[in-house]
């Protein structure tokens, strides 16, 4: 018991370190909002690509898609859960509509990465660690590199819609605006122009018709796209493409020696310059929870309710149901590793890269301090030790 406290608590104390620096920088005035915004806005165009690039072209294969099919099953099915909690409990909190999309996307997107892969890690580890052996040369080593790998299989699908359609629900609605004044004002000029030279044919309306869908269709594709997921897109075809694969990661090649080691390096940067721009955002707590609207606390308990809570809850009982229907039939389904791994990648806070999407767009930074100061500092370790607990005894109660 002592081991997995201790093993939560070094995997929050990791993030919350790191965070505690960047509120030192910020309180002696080595980063003010202007630099913070740079920072953040530089990160997200490149850094957290090279890390994401990295990432997922060193893990994924073909192979790896056959093989490991259950994850993305389970992450798709985590999404649907998380998205149908959302629309149910919402309305109940009484969440505004211009918020709706924030807690959405909290919600939708937990932290898949730094934080799983340091509880997998300290789990392996610690005594109870040997529960999770299934092969017969299985050791600390191998529980551990086997959980990582699924964990960070799962955060590759977690990266490639958090920064598609996660990324459009943090987007500043201004434009939006804009563009209906653009309709509004293209639909006058048409009105006048049908009024001064007559009709349009059926044939010229459609043909506009059509044109204005492509065009929309094109606009929504181009709102979507971000840096972080073209680098992701770009991932997936080297590590599909054998020869590209090779030509980048063999230890042999030129390239990894030089091109390859200067982009895992680059990467390596981004998640403590996240967490040093969160941290130099908790200056502003003290104000912040002083001056918070009603409506801002009840989007954040809306949040953490459904995300640290109901979302877990839901996550356990599927792998679960998965182990217990799935152990005649899968490999995948009788080993403890994936089973613990897949619960805890479903039961982790708010993804931190939010609040670097936030604070580059300059939309909803006072929620996502919020959110993530209790989710982190308040809710995150008694919820991972409960979750370690749960994923333990249905690991200890197939297994019988």
């Amino acid at each position: 018991m002592i081991d997995l406290i201790l093993s939560a608590v070094q995997a929050i104390m990791q993030v919350m370190t790191i965070v505690f620096i960047g509120a030192t920088l910020a309180y002696y005035d080595y980063i003010d909002n202007d630099q913070q915004r740079w920072l953040s806005r530089l990160n997200m165009i490149f850094f957290t690509p090279c890390l994401l690039f990295t990432n997922i072209a060193s893990v994924v294969s073909l192979e790896k898609l056959l093989d490991l099919w259950p994850i993305p099953a389970f992450y798709i099915t985590f999404i649907f859960i998380s998205w149908v909690l959302c629309q149910l409990l919402m309305p109940l909190f009484k969440v505004e509509m211009q918020h709706r999309r924030f807690v959405l996307a909290c919600v939708l997107f937990s932290n898949t990465n730094s934080l799983p892969v340091a509880i997998m890690s300290g789990l392996a580890v610690s005594e109870s660690g040997k529960s999770l052996y299934f092969y017969t040369d299985d050791t600390q080593a191998t529980v551990s590199a086997r959980g990582i790998s699924y964990i960070l299989f799962f955060g590759l699908f977690s990266n490639l819609l958090r920064w598609s359609y996660g990324f459009s629900l943090l987007r500043r609605t201004s434009k939006d605006e804009e563009e209906i004044v653009d309709v509004h004002t293209s639909d006058t000029f048409s009105q006048s122009n049908q009024n001064s030279y007559g009709s349009i044919s059926a044939t010229e309306t459609s043909e506009k018709g059509t044109h204005r869908l492509i065009k929309k269709l094109m606009r929504t594709i181009q709102q979507s796209m971000s840096p972080p997921l073209l680098a992701a897109i770009l991932a997936f075809l080297v590590g599909l493409c054998r020869p590209l694969k090779h030509l980048l990661y063999s230890k042999d090649s030129f390239l990894y020696g030089s091109l390859t080691h200067a982009i895992q390096s680059c990467g390596k940067a981004s998640v403590p310059i996240v967490l040093i721009c969160l941290g130099a955002q908790l200056k502003m707590i003290r104000e912040t929870q002083a001056t918070a609207s009603h409506e801002i606390h009840k989007t954040v308990r809306a949040t953490i309710f459904i995300r640290m809570f109901l979302a877990p809850l839901c996550a356990i009982l599927s792998v679960f149901i998965f182990g217990c229907l799935g152990q005649p039939y899968l490999e995948l389904a009788g080993d403890p590793v994936f089973l613990v791994a897949i619960i805890i990648a479903g039961c982790t806070p708010t993804s931190i890269n939010l609040a670097q999407i936030t604070q580059a767009n300059r939309v909803f930074q006072d929620e996502m301090l919020h959110v993530l100061f209790w989710s982190y500092g308040v809710a995150c370790i008694p919820v991972c030790i409960a979750v370690v607990f749960a994923a333990l005894f249905i690991v200890k109660h197939l297994a019988t």
